[in-house]
């Protein structure tokens, strides 16, 4: 969770001193400040519009009228509105880490990072001594710049608020993205002893996969899940957390009941995912490309780039780091620089993608090549080849190749029974709706076989598949024909790969760190559990014996007695 995602709050230090501002007030304006906060965190935008019009004719010049009114004008879509008004809220009184943080955000929002920066320099230079400064300037650096520019920021924000859990918690992410993984776990845990129903804080731990969570911290969360002081995205985030406990423990029925019930109140709560659209959007792909008409004039047009497909929990964050670990790549992470090629050319084509995919000449996919290396610059800084680790890019794979013929290209594979439940008991940020259902994920994982397969069958030059578990069965083997194909000279660092100080910022940042381990299957575990997942993927249902599921005899129910 990011610390400012918590837009309408502030550590004690900081809410103090909003309190002591508004202590001042006559009563009504306070209640008016109340109200408009509270129907801007229902996104009542009609009657904070309402309660704003009142508050503002009474107290024109205070700064939280102001602020909030720089929220709702921004929800509105006023944004040169909403700067006015967080201008004049900063002029108006004492400075007030809330507005720097609030007014940051509305600029991110709108796309524009460097004011963001500005403000959140600008708060921890003016107040020095408020953890929201340097907590959000921490998760600016962390999102924006570097990691380890993030760390000092964010240690100075939980020296200044041990009990503050945000900072806490975004400095022990900041820790194991870093790799010093133990530190993280400690860290994580001091948010979960601030707050012990924060469920951003369980995932991150739970997510440490090389930490193991207590019988102690186990029985915290299943105590929070019988109690009725989680909110329901606090509930779901605690229900994944312990779910995974207890497939590490060996109770595979508890786990699927819990991820059953956790991925059915997530799916709820996110848009909907319209399968019928996706179904559609790939026909129309796949017809595109069918037969490649043009790509860029220059052949080696891309050579710089290695990009890694592959749905996710497929291991493409293991290649990076095998590739990353060598002399001459870079590797820059999952980025969104083929998405916004793709959207700049249908913005000026006025036609979505791929409709227009076959008017396009061979100097129009070369400069989209060339405007995607413009784009990717700054990776190729120190060395000569970089890392594109976008797994959804899969969906592109002609469009790669048209405009960026001198790419690799490595699209990762795994067994897709193991595949598809990793992601099912996997909490992913919004964006990804497909994964709360098996069905859908169904759908989603043989589109993606598809292009996988056809790719890999008709372009083998260009294309590789690399199987998860024969990586983890013979590495030395693999990792050397992964560098041929690649074209990259062997380097023995790419066998050591675990011990490359690179950051990672994926769920399996802890896991690299490590040495690889051969495969072993976790769905087979669940036995005929999973049958409606072999059904949706299209794999043959084979009779599987009943599982003996009265490991942990005491507990009973989802959450245990």
């Amino acid at each position: 969770m990011a610390v400012n995602d918590r837009l309408f709050e502030a550590p004690e230090f900081d809410a103090a001193k909003i309190k002591v501002r508004q202590m001042a007030l006559p009563v009504r304006i306070q209640m008016l400040i109340q109200q408009l906060s509270d129907a801007l965190v229902r996104k009542d935008l009609r009657t904070a519009q309402q309660i704003s019009t009142e508050a503002l004719a009474l107290a024109p010049h205070q700064p939280d009228v102001l602020r909030l009114r720089g929220l709702l004008l921004a929800g509105l879509g006023n944004f040169d509105g909403a700067v006015a008004s967080f201008e004049s809220a900063l002029l108006a009184g004492d400075d007030d880490s809330l507005i720097y943080c609030q007014y940051a955000r509305i600029c991110e929002e709108h796309g524009n990072t460097h004011a963001a920066l500005r403000l959140r320099r600008l708060a921890v230079e003016r107040l020095p001594d408020s953890p929201l400064a340097w907590a959000d300037l921490g998760e600016h650096l962390y999102q924006h710049e570097s990691v380890e520019a993030a760390l000092m920021p964010l240690e100075r924000a939980t020296h200044l608020a041990p009990d503050y859990a945000p900072s806490q918690l975004k400095y022990g992410s900041a820790l194991v993205v870093c790799g010093r993984v133990e530190e993280g776990a400690v860290a994580v845990r001091r948010a979960l002893k601030a707050e012990p129903a924060f469920g951003a804080a369980w995932l991150e731990l739970s997510d440490i996969k090389t930490v193991s969570i207590t019988p102690e911290e186990a029985e915290q969360m299943r105590e929070l899940l019988r109690g009725n002081k989680l909110d329901d995205s606090e509930r779901i985030a605690v229900e994944f957390a312990l779910a995974r406990v207890y497939e590490d423990t060996g109770s595979y029925q508890q786990a699927f009941d819990l991820l059953i019930h956790a991925n059915a109140r997530r799916r709820r709560e996110l848009p909907p995912w319209s399968a019928e659209q996706f179904r559609v959007q790939m026909e129309r792909s796949e017809r595109a490309f069918d037969t490649l008409l043009a790509s860029a004039r220059d052949s080696q047009l891309g050579k710089e780039v290695i990009f890694i497909v592959g749905m996710p929990r497929s291991g493409t964050t293991l290649v990076e780091q095998i590739l990353s670990s060598h002399h001459d790549v870079t590797g820059a992470g999952e980025l969104g620089d083929i998405a916004q090629v793709l959207t700049e050319e249908a913005t000026r084509r006025r036609k979505r993608y791929p409709e227009w995919v076959t008017e396009a000449t061979p100097q129009d996919w070369q400069r989209l090549g060339s405007r995607y290396l413009d784009l990717t610059a700054k990776w190729r800084t120190n060395r000569p080849r970089f890392t594109d680790k976008m797994p959804g890019n899969w969906q592109a794979l002609g469009a790669i190749r048209a405009m960026l013929p001198g790419a690799r290209i490595v699209i990762c594979r795994r067994d897709p029974l193991e595949n598809a439940w990793s992601c099912f008991k996997q909490f992913f940020t919004p964006g990804v709706g497909y994964l709360y259902d098996m069905e859908q994920i169904g759908m989603f994982w043989q589109a993606f076989d598809r292009a996988a397969s056809w790719w890999s069958t008709h372009d083998t030059q260009h294309v590789r598949e690399q199987r998860y578990e024969v990586l983890t069965e013979n590495p030395e083997r693999e990792i050397r024909a992964l560098l041929e194909f690649c074209e990259l000279s062997f380097d023995p660092a790419c066998l050591i790969f675990h011990e490359s100080r690179r950051n990672v910022h994926t769920l399996s940042a802890a896991q690299v760190r490590q040495p690889m381990r051969r495969h072993e299957s976790k769905a087979a575990n669940y036995g005929s559990l999973l049958d409606p997942l072999r059904k949706a993927l299209g794999m043959p249902i084979v009779a599987t014996a009943a599982h003996d599921y009265a490991e942990n005899p005491g507990n009973s129910g989802i959450y245990g007695a």
